[in-house]
């Protein structure tokens, strides 16, 4: 039986796939992804199923058509916070191919030249903001990935609520593409920021106070 190749792509571009990826890519087809990953990757010729609010139609959709070679394509790394928890319920590690991308995370640390091997790495899809906020209060570094319904200037308005608003604050949406923006602000400056018009936004979140009392430890 084919596995199910979990491909990891990076922010969605081809500047970030990295070369295992574009050769599964190229062997697919049958892909299962969001829309933008669709429209920026998939060849005429292949097979799709747009991932929404349908992730038991997805998992279907992926038993119908696996002898025919199925991508599921994840956003940034399968494996942080991406689709491939998901798949683990469905199918055993012996099914699944994982090909792992470069996460909107280090791709975030990269643009600011900044080391992420002490950062806690938070997610805000699904989850409660007000308690992964609480969980940002004696951290140095986190990095915040954030969804539509918890835009970095509502995470903002927390941290300020939370008496957080000592904090630095490093706003990277739309990384990799052409409307890429980095803004270096506070909670204060950013709670009144519109994000309509800018999506995927990692936060990395710097609280200088605690990586000073770390790093005078080492």
């Amino acid at each position: 039986m084919s596995r199910i190749r979990v491909i990891g792509v990076g922010p969605g571009t081809l500047d970030y796939l990295t070369p295992a990826a574009q050769r599964a890519l190229a062997c697919a087809r049958v892909l299962v992804a969001g829309q933008r990953h669709l429209t920026y990757l998939a060849r005429d010729e292949q097979k799709t199923f747009v991932i929404k609010n349908n992730l038991a139609a997805m998992v279907d959709f992926i038993r119908a058509h696996r002898e025919e070679g199925v991508a599921v394509l994840a956003s940034g790394d399968p494996g942080l916070y991406g689709i491939l928890n998901y798949l683990r319920r469905h199918f055993t590690p012996e099914e699944l191919e994982v090909i792992p991308g470069i996460s909107s995370v280090q791709l975030a640390f990269a643009r600011l030249a900044m080391p992420w091997h002490d950062a806690l790495i938070l997610s805000a899809h699904g989850r409660p903001a007000a308690a992964l906020v609480n969980l940002m209060r004696y951290q140095g570094k986190v990095a915040l990935l954030t969804g539509p319904g918890t835009p970095p200037n509502h995470i903002a308005r927390l941290l300020v609520k939370g008496n957080m608003a000592d904090r630095k604050i490093f706003c990277c949406c739309n990384l990799g593409y052409p409307e890429e923006e980095i803004l270096e602000t506070t909670p204060d400056e950013l709670a009144d920021k519109d994000f309509s018009e800018l999506n995927n936004c990692v936060m990395v979140i710097i609280d200088e106070n605690q990586l000073a009392l770390c790093n005078s430890g080492n």
